[in-house]
């Protein structure tokens, strides 16, 4: 059995792992570069799966303080409008899998399970970026901000895309632009006209394009995201700098054709941030 887990990185994946490890008994050491945790993304959509792992983790009355649970999952036609299908989440979820269908915002997910960590005997260190590691006969060995040596069994690369540790280990490269772009926005229901307002997720569906909305932060939000081929139209220094303040009017450009209640979403929203998406190709399995 593992008796002492290392884990880069604490956001979502890293925190959840350092939970889960030590309600099983581990001693967890979770190093995070960044001074303090926040989530820069924006809205999350979680199946039965994940919120049944919550749940047995105790976070249950957590998790409904902050999140939605639609009833449904509409998808549309971003041209024309025509309702292509629809999916019954809440209650049918429920019944059908023992747990539902959540959405929330990410900083919400990521809080409530910084907090269930830190009732725990996992120890968190932030403001300390790991600078190498190493595999001994024994486990493995990190090299930490303050060039200390640490060691354990094993360690964890939860440091997300651009992760120093896959780095270390397959020496693969950085990540590789999709030729996508995602302007996402949250807006307040309470600040849209009341035809706008929606408690439901809808996908529209277009040609080299799809916008997805969903409440959060417990219905009072609403999570808007568009996905668009396409580069950026400014210069910038590194993909990794990946959160910009988007041009609306670009946006407006990309989906000119879109039928008209998507097109009376898009023009409510008074700001987007922009995300060139990334991805990495799969791993082979050869790398030692």
């Amino acid at each position: 059995m593992v008796q002492q887990l290392l884990i880069a990185g604490a956001g979502i994946g890293g925190m959840a792992a350092a939970l889960a490890c030590a309600r099983a008994g581990c001693g967890v050491r979770v190093f995070e570069r960044a001074v303090a945790l926040s989530e820069v993304g924006a809205g999350i959509q979680i199946g039965p799966n994940v919120t049944r792992l919550l749940h047995h983790w105790g976070l249950q009355d957590a998790l409904a303080a902050v999140a939605a649970f639609p009833q449904h999952l509409q998808v549309r036609d971003a041209l024309t409008g025509r309702t292509l299908g629809n999916l019954a989440l809440g209650d049918a979820m429920q019944q059908r899998y023992g747990a539902p269908y959540a959405t929330l915002h990410r900083a919400d997910l990521l809080a409530l399970l910084q907090s269930a960590v830190q009732q725990t005997s996992a120890q968190l260190q932030l403001d300390h970026a790991l600078q190498h590691f190493s595999q001994t006969a024994s486990g493995v060995s990190v090299r930490g901000s303050a060039a200390e040596e640490i060691h354990g069994d094993a360690l964890v690369g939860a440091d997300g895309l651009w992760s120093p540790v896959r780095q270390w280990l397959l020496h693969d490269g950085p990540p590789r632009s999709t030729g996508h772009l995602a302007y996402r926005a949250l807006v307040r229901q309470a600040d849209l006209p009341h035809g706008l307002r929606s408690q439901q997720v809808t996908a529209w569906l277009g040609p080299n394009l799809h916008v997805v909305q969903y409440p959060v932060c417990g219905g009072d939000w609403l999570n808007v995201v568009a996905i668009v081929h396409g580069q950026l139209s400014h210069p910038h220094t590194s993909l990794e700098h990946w959160d910009h303040s988007a041009n609306a009017a670009d946006l407006r450009a990309s989906l000119a054709g879109v039928c008209a209640p998507l097109q009376n979403l898009l023009q409510a929203v008074a700001s987007w941030r922009l995300w060139v998406l990334c991805d990495r190709p799969p791993m082979t399995g050869a790398h030692q």
